[in-house]
């Protein structure tokens, strides 16, 4: 039985690789964001060099770490080693990431889904300490569910349980990233944070957000929105109130499907604080089965941005030692 795993959390916008002991401590890590937005042959060369600068600098012999896992921001098929489809990177499908890294690296990996990793992390070594029934819901460029049953990851028949994304909660409205319309993901995410902010520039009104535009809708980065609302900008306000809104609906669903004891939220957009988790707590109460409302409990993440990292070495000591 091996001391360490290599946790790499490969993110819309940024991969994370960490090496994690079995106290679900991150010994060392490395981040890069060379891969933000591009194809997938730019992200699994990103991956790779992330492994071996990693590995360069961490000290530690590669015969005593125990295998690697990739935990994706996209649609996995973890059993076949397959991304089915990303909403936050372009150009993925059918995509074999676990085997074609493996082959680069010389190691054993596992893929899984991000979101699912960070539910792991938090279960194990967080918030979800001592919990049965616990879902963590990522509020982030995307907007994820990992699904904890029994103490056991849930991921379904095919690997793709808690894409809760794509769930439509507005028929007929705005397009999604996934080529539906009126996704979960349309508001309550980094990429539906921008693409409400193109929709009012696109529309003439005066907003701080123009001078983060660009003629072919690069995303707008929730920190530059963020920004323009602590500048007053009235539409900056707006767009993160819709999406917070949308965050609590999508909170709404995972109570009344999964019935957790626990929610455990967490992602990028937390940073967003009350001008985000005020209209989420009011599209919460506003959505659920009134009777449900104090079924579950609500918690922040503990392990912050490590969850991903830490959740992925977790399943290497649950699948591999």
């Amino acid at each position: 039985m091996k001391e360490y795993a290599v946790g790499i959390d490969v993110g819309g916008t940024k991969i994370a690789a960490g090496i994690i002991n079995r106290d679900g401590e991150v010994t060392s890590c490395f981040k890069t964001r060379a891969h933000s937005e591009k194809e997938p042959l730019f992200v699994i060369d990103a991956i790779e060099n992330a492994y071996f600068a990693l590995i360069d600098d961490c000290g530690i012999d590669p015969v005593d770490i125990e295998g690697v896992c990739i935990g994706f921001a996209g649609t996995v098929n973890g059993p076949e080693g397959l991304v089915l489809i990303s909403s936050n990177l372009p150009a993925w499908h059918k995509i074999p990431l676990r085997d074609t890294v493996a082959n680069r690296i010389g190691r054993p990996v596992i893929l899984e889904n991000d979101t699912n990793l960070c539910a792991l992390g938090e279960y194990h070594y967080g918030a979800g300490r001592g919990s049965k029934n616990m879902c963590y819901a990522t509020y982030s460029t995307g907007f994820g569910l990992g699904i904890i049953i029994d103490g056991q990851l849930y991921v379904g028949a095919t690997g793709t349980a808690g894409e809760i994304a794509h769930i439509v909660v507005d028929v007929g409205g705005p397009p999604c990233t996934c080529g539906k319309k009126g996704c979960l993901m349309a508001y309550a995410s980094g990429v539906g944070l921008s693409r409400m902010a193109y929709e009012h520039i696109d529309a003439g009104e005066d907003t701080l957000l123009a001078q983060y535009a660009t003629p072919d809708k690069k995303r707008i980065h929730g920190s530059c929105i963020l920004e323009a609302a602590k500048q007053g900008d009235p539409i900056a306000n707006e767009i993160i109130e819709t999406s917070g809104y949308y965050f609590g609906v999508g909170l709404s669903i995972i109570a009344q499907i999964v019935n957790p004891e626990l929610i455990v939220y967490g992602g990028g957009l937390t940073r967003l604080g009350d001008l985000a988790f005020e209209p989420a707590r009011r599209g919460l109460r506003e959505s659920i089965q009134p009777q449900l409302l104090d079924s579950f409990e609500l918690k922040p993440w503990q392990l912050g941005d490590e969850a991903g990292v830490i959740g992925a070495g977790a399943m290497v000591f649950n699948k591999l030692g």
